[in-house]
């Protein structure tokens, strides 16, 4: 039987997304803490099969092949490894395409990492310059673990292993944002640092599991087009928070929400009362990932 590789791969949130320049490239320089979450996931499977490279998806209407970013990431893996490609990859679709939970870039740094585990030809620091080539989000989901994250997203800090668990759940609304509409729509005069000390808050409220402080740190800056171009977005907001939300913000390039909650119980009072309220949404009590 012919070997078969598969690795299951996180979501992320951006707990603050903070743009602070743009490049001559258009990049968007920023400053972002990334949390991987166990739910929603893909698996992603390697096969090896006759010349060339197939990649095919669980989601009907996704791109597939070389107009996948898993595709073009075993493309670039055959250039620099000098390696003939004879692989075809399977998606297992899971994480909302288009909703600032990362899932694109979660399956590229997947087939970098299946390529690597198989050949151990590159090492860490060519893999991570490959990921970064496809994306900004790409080098992270090659180590997926709670970390800052400065430059375009490529410059990584990782924060303790040890941190308490964030009792969170993520509203999906089922509709797609593309990242370069968010970005387009960005007011250009929030460009800035983060206000001092505000990293070191949240960190201080998250050891101490003070999700009421920690709530009220959560920051993106492309919230503010989102909210404005998405009126269900705003009605989503005030609803959480009179459900009892402590915190409550769009993940990177949304549309995706997620609410930090008190505890899982009133987690699941805000399950209840939205599955009632909106019929069209997607909710996920997420879980952290802790395969790192």
């Amino acid at each position: 039987m012919a070997e078969v590789r598969s690795l299951t791969v996180p979501s992320k949130i951006n707990l603050i997304l903070k743009i602070t320049g743009k490049r001559p490239d258009h990049y968007h320089q920023l400053q972002t803490l990334f949390l991987p979450l166990a739910v929603p996931a893909d698996r992603v499977e390697l096969h090896w099969s006759g010349p060339g490279i197939r990649v095919c998806s669980s989601r009907p209407g996704l791109p597939e092949d070389l107009d996948n970013l898993g595709g073009r990431a075993a493309q670039l893996y055959a250039a620099a490894a000098g390696v003939a490609p004879e692989w075809m990859f399977r998606i297992e679709k899971n994480i909302p395409v288009a909703a600032g939970l990362g899932g694109g870039s979660a399956d590229a740094a997947a087939v970098l990492r299946l390529l690597n585990e198989h050949y151990r030809i590159l090492p860490a620091a060519a893999l991570t310059a490959l990921a970064l080539q496809l994306g900004a989000d790409v080098p992270f989901f090659l180590t997926p673990r709670p970390a800052w994250a400065g430059g375009i997203g490529e410059e990584l800090t990782w924060l303790p292993a040890e941190l308490p668990a964030v009792p969170l759940l993520l509203i999906n609304p089922c509709f797609p944002v593309s990242s370069a509409w968010a970005y387009r729509h960005f007011e250009p005069e929030r460009i800035g640092k983060l206000p001092g000390f505000h990293a070191d808050l949240l960190l201080e409220a998250w050891r101490a599991a003070d999700w009421e402080a920690f709530g009220k740190l959560l920051h993106n800056d492309l919230g503010l087009a989102l909210y404005e171009k998405f009126p269900l977005l705003e009605m989503l907001r005030r609803r959480l928070f009179q459900l009892g939300a402590c915190g409550v913000q769009i993940s990177g390039s949304g549309p995706t929400m997620f609410a930090v909650c008190r505890d899982a119980g009133s987690r699941e009072v805000l399950v209840e009362a939205l599955q009632q309220e909106f019929s069209d949404l997607r909710c996920f009590t997420a879980e952290p990932y802790r395969h790192f």
